[in-house]
């Protein structure tokens, strides 16, 4: 290979270590700033998808997109700062309250939600595809000017090193400013090699990073939230006291207090509400004797582990996802829980501890664990989801002593979410057996194995409303504790349609060329999402929805396909109609497999059991197309092809919400029978 050769490869390896790094830092950045994003982080990536497939559709033409970039990211950055500080810190207008419960959602008119909805959905959309386009256009044509296979295993490792660049900034917990500076740099060195950067470019891409750095300005950004801490002050006239609020995506989500009984004494009279509020954190302690072994889950700030130090616990283990948030508590709480010897804190998910625990508890309390946030920007399942299964309450029924007891709190007292966790429990524990109590903090639940005194307590025996008898239990496999009932919302509905005409008028005035699909590859590129899709909610069943997953997963699928990539470079011709059968038989498998099976077994061995069984579907899609990729005899209509039908798999996702996860592997098998007709129609 000579030198000129090498440095071809080394800007195509820098390319498309970029465009997947970037991808990954805009989906995260709007998600934190822009707050309706944090429950539709799909239509970012999706938007992203479509701005690369018309960037690769635009590789052979004259004109180059690549110096709009600066101009639409400036622009891009401006809007997230005027909308994202105007609406994320208030109200949220979303037209489908009564389908999905979102967090701080306003009491707005049906037309004024769908208005203020469908404009943030389009304005965004439209800008994240837009300075896509030069990303795709650049990577398109640096793979162009080598053989289709070679090109594309050098994209594959490049989108693996932007990954796990992009995992490494999000461990350390860097801010925004780092993120787009990485970016933002690595794209000048591209494009000033190319000589098609200018500057005004420059300037304006500082002027861009200036406007993340203003934004970011007293945040942290943990690996799941935008965090901000608040200080507020209580006094009595006497005696102030500071205690401490926790924003997370710019709204309130749980304060650090210290409701011990010297303070509640002290500031009760003036501050009525700390009474209650001290109340429904002492309630679990009320029905057991000091000496308890403690586990709580979602432990937040501390308010929960103080709780139980209060009331004399032994030992407490306080389980958090967020390790920012954990920090915090032990910074701020004013009780100081976490510097109490009696716990331990232990970062991690809620599922994933109950797999790996053996340990038998007296009381396990279920924190306020409701999230702000989707798992990944592939799916419509929220962070915490997992948490509230049928499954999940199972493992936690076997984590209890003999007589031990589990109290979950949730915040959102709605009436058919209250119904729906009072149902899980009494299908765990019997009926007779869950009691209710409905405090300022929200709705608290206690269940047992065996019927409970409450004698002098403010806990009922909770009973069913047979007004919600269509109410669906929250499964594994149908983890949507947010969702009313088994149906797409209206929004969701809207937010397609709007997408599906702009995407048109936009292609069709703008890049009339630009998508006219191969449609082999087009079904090629839906199915495979949905695949992915699908290993990521494994894996975080049998892993947690740890942040690290997410990094795993897509990992996996990069790996997956340059594995492909690399066998079908090295056989002179691989039987497509073989790969195909075999496709469809490792499809089969893994809807047929029993995870649960893989729980119990050592974390090594189930993490390579995990992976190969979720990687054999994944490895003959690859299979499928690179082979298809070497017959085309190029990369860029077949990547835009793929890219653009991947935007269709996006929206075909949203079929596990009135079918369950596990019916996205028969989708997938669907659209690959497409795929297997259109490759043999081609001949």
């Amino acid at each position: 290979m000579s030198i000129k050769s090498s440095k071809r490869w080394d800007s195509l390896l820098l390319i498309s270590c970029l465009g997947l790094f970037l991808e990954l830092a805009v989906i995260r950045w709007i998600a934190g700033e822009v707050r309706l994003f944090s429950y539709f982080k799909n239509l970012p990536l999706l938007a992203a998808f479509l701005g690369l497939a018309i960037g690769f559709g635009l590789v052979r033409k004259s004109r180059n997109y690549q110096a709009a970039f600066a101009p639409l990211f400036g622009i891009f950055v401006l809007l997230t700062l005027l909308i994202g500080r105007v609406l994320s810190p208030n109200a949220l207008a979303y037209p489908s309250r009564e389908d999905e419960f979102l967090w701080f959602a306003g009491d707005f008119s049906y037309w004024m939600a769908v208005f203020l909805f469908l404009s943030v959905v389009a304005i965004f959309f439209l800008l994240i595809m837009m300075f896509f386009i030069p990303i795709g256009q650049a990577t398109g044509r640096e793979m162009d000017k080598h053989p289709p296979i070679p090109a594309y295993i050098v994209n594959l490792l490049g989108s693996l090193v932007g990954i796990w660049l992009f995992a490494l900034l999000s461990y350390f917990q860097t801010p925004p400013t780092i993120w787009f500076g990485v970016a933002l740099v690595g794209l000048g060195v591209h494009w000033g090699m190319e000589r098609i950067i200018s500057r005004t470019d420059i300037i304006i891409l500082i002027a861009s990073l200036i406007g993340v750095i203003y934004i970011s300005q007293g945040t942290t950004w943990s690996p799941y939230h935008r965090l901000e801490i608040i200080e507020n002050l209580v006094s009595d006239d006497s005696q102030p006291e500071t205690w401490y609020t926790l924003n997370v995506q710019q709204v309130f989500y749980q304060s650090a207090l210290n409701l011990s009984n010297e303070f509640v004494s002290l500031f009760g009279a003036n501050h009525p509400g700390l009474e209650s509020v001290a109340y429904s954190y002492n309630l679990p302690y009320r029905l057991h004797s000091p000496g308890d072994q403690v586990l709580i889950v979602g432990a937040g700030m501390g308010n929960d582990a103080a709780a139980a130090l209060r009331n004399g616990a032994e030992h407490v283990d306080a389980v958090e996802i967020d390790p920012a948030i954990l920090a915090f508590g032990k910074e701020l709480h004013p009780e100081r829980p976490y510097d109490d010897p009696r716990v331990s804190l232990i970062t991690d998910d809620a599922r994933s501890f109950f797999e790996k625990s053996a340990k038998r508890y007296d009381l396990i309390s279920f924190g306020l664990l409701d999230s702000q946030t989707l798992l990944s920007g592939l799916s419509n399942v929220r962070l915490d989801s997992f948490v509230y299964t049928l499954e999940s309450m199972e493992q936690a029924r076997a984590r209890l002593s003999e007589q031990g007891i589990v109290s979950l709190t949730f915040g959102a007292r709605t009436p058919w979410i209250d119904e729906r966790l009072g149902r899980l429990l009494t299908e765990v524990f019997g009926p007779g057996h869950v009691y209710v109590y409905y405090g300022d903090i929200g709705t608290t639940f206690v269940a047992s194995l065996s019927p409970l005194d409450v004698a002098g307590t403010k806990l009922a025996l909770w009973r069913s409303d047979l007004a919600f008898d269509d109410l669906p239990l929250t499964t594994d496999d149908w983890p949507y504790l947010y969702m009313r009932v088994r149906s797409i919302p209206d929004a969701y509905w809207q937010a397609i349609f709007l997408i599906v005409v702009l995407s048109l008028i936009f292609i069709f005035r703008s890049f009339p060329d630009a998508l006219r699909p191969d449609w082999h590859f087009w079904l090629l590129g839906a199915a495979f999402l949905l695949i992915e899709f699908k290993g990521i909610t494994e894996l975080a069943l049998l892993f947690g929805t740890t942040w690290i997953v997410n990094a795993l997963a897509i990992s996996g699928v990069l790996l997956m396909a340059l594995a492909a990539n690399v066998f079908v470079l090295w056989r002179s011709k691989a039987n497509l109609n073989l790969s195909y059968l075999c496709l469809f038989a490792s499809l089969g498998l893994s809807y047929f497999f029993p995870l649960h099976l893989l729980i119990g077994i050592a974390p090594a061995l189930r993490a390579l059991a995990s992976m190969l069984l979720l990687s054999f579907p994944l490895f003959f899609a690859g299979l499928i197309f690179s082979e298809s990729l070497r017959r085309a005899g190029e990369t860029s209509r077949p990547l835009a092809s793929n890219l653009s039908g991947s935007v269709a798999g996006g929206v075909l996702e949203y079929g596990s919400i009135l079918w369950g996860i596990k019916s996205l592997y028969v989708i997938a098998a669907v659209v690959y029978v497409g795929a297997w007709i259109t490759s043999r129609l081609k001949k």
